[in-house]
């Protein structure tokens, strides 16, 4: 018998919808597909060519979310019931999407096992104010009917879900590198200088693109910065515009995952893999989908010490791991960096396995089967 999942997601053009959608199905199931769109990429095709658009949202405008939310739950839920009618579990991705899983599972006579896919931790749910408070008690209401929660990170764990959550399974999935293009390991690109520097993914740290514009600037060509994928436009309202006077240092817009991860990770000696987007919160606790595309491709990830990207690259013994301040950290680095030094950080990065890093067919069903409540 075929399992069969329900997907709730904020963002149905996400590209990492897209990537969980791939998964699910190579793992076996059959995946019925509901979520918001962005206001500046509707238009665009969708998923799943039978995916559920639940209407329009924008980005970083929580009460507007809120009210989409709200929206679906007094006028939509008997579409969306219908769309998700014999699903074995509905999976929510974000806690918005929690709220209207919640709605849905108890309209279904079967009982989908509910699955919350938490790979965020918003700052206002771990604000010490009003909000926080309001957030955390959504948050505890809605985990008395979870059964799983699916993170990226143990660091999420730690911090804050194996408490909200403490009569859930936890299901740990790293945003490891996954889809058929994987199997083509970018070519190692000859030493510098010019030292080229990526920055590829989502796209919303501005003390990261002030600290690359910076160092750019400051070493006269010896280091270039490469931009590519998906800027949030609630910080970046023309990324290209923005770097069009900064010289050494250019967005050369969004890329195809994972058919181009050989080319732009083929065309830089180091990956950026540091974000302080949420500084001492999640931006410190999660493990980016860059630490393991960096890794596959041999690209030598720059972190920052004490947050869990770091920590990861100290236990492999890998990477640039820097110490603040950053600022001063990148240039001392780059001021002195020599072949050898790039050589030694390639051959350490060779002694990782590649399957280290990857997505197998294998996995997929194990999480799939955790997912539906299977081979328990």
């Amino acid at each position: 018998m075929g399992r069969r999942i329900g997907y709730l997601v904020h963002d149905l053009m996400d590209p990492a919808v897209a990537r969980r959608i791939a998964v699910f199905r190579t793992g076996g199931a059959e995946v019925a597909v509901a979520g918001f769109q962005r206001a500046d990429l509707t238009g665009r095709g969708l998923p799943a060519p039978d995916a559920l658009s639940l209407g329009v949202t924008h980005d970083a405008r929580l009460a507007h979310r809120a009210g989409a939310v709200a929206r679906v739950l007094a006028g939509r839920m008997g579409g969306l019931t219908r769309h998700l009618h014999d699903a074995d579990a509905l999976v929510a991705r974000n806690l918005e999407m929690l709220v209207i899983a919640a709605s849905v599972a108890r309209r279904l006579p079967n009982r989908p096992r509910l699955v919350y896919e938490c790979l965020d931790l918003h700052r206002l749910l771990l604000s010490e104010g009003g909000a926080g408070a309001v957030f955390r008690g959504i948050e505890r209401r809605l985990a008395r009917s979870v059964d799983l929660v699916i993170t990226s990170s143990p660091a999420f764990v730690d911090r804050h879900l194996g408490r909200a959550f403490e009569g859930s399974e936890m299901l740990l999935v790293e945003n490891k590198v996954f889809g058929p293009g994987p199997a083509e390991r970018a070519a190692e690109t000859p030493p510098g200088p010019a030292w080229r520097i990526g920055w590829f993914g989502a796209l919303r740290c501005r003390r990261s693109l002030d600290l690359l514009r910076k160092l750019a600037m400051a070493c006269g060509g010896k280091v270039e910065v490469i931009l590519r994928g998906r800027p949030s436009t609630a910080i970046f309202p023309d990324l290209a515009s923005e770097l069009d006077a900064v010289p050494n240092m250019r967005f050369e817009g969004p890329f195809r995952y994972p058919d181009d991860l050989a080319e732009i990770y083929g065309g830089v000696h180091f990956a950026w893999s540091m974000d302080f987007y949420e500084a001492g919160q999640n931006s410190s606790w999660l493990l980016p989908n860059r630490l393991y595309e960096s890794g596959f491709h041999r690209t030598v990830p720059i972190a920052q010490a004490g947050v869990e990207t770091g920590r990861f690259l100290g236990d492999l013994k890998i990477g640039a791991v820097l110490d603040e301040p950053i600022e001063e950290a990148l240039h001392q680095m780059f001021a002195g960096l020599t072949a050898q030094d790039y050589q030694a950080c390639l051959e350490r990065a060779r002694g990782i396995p590649c399957q280290r890093w990857l997505l197998s067919p294998a996995e997929c069903t194990q999480i799939v089967d955790t997912v539906c409540g299977r081979g328990r």
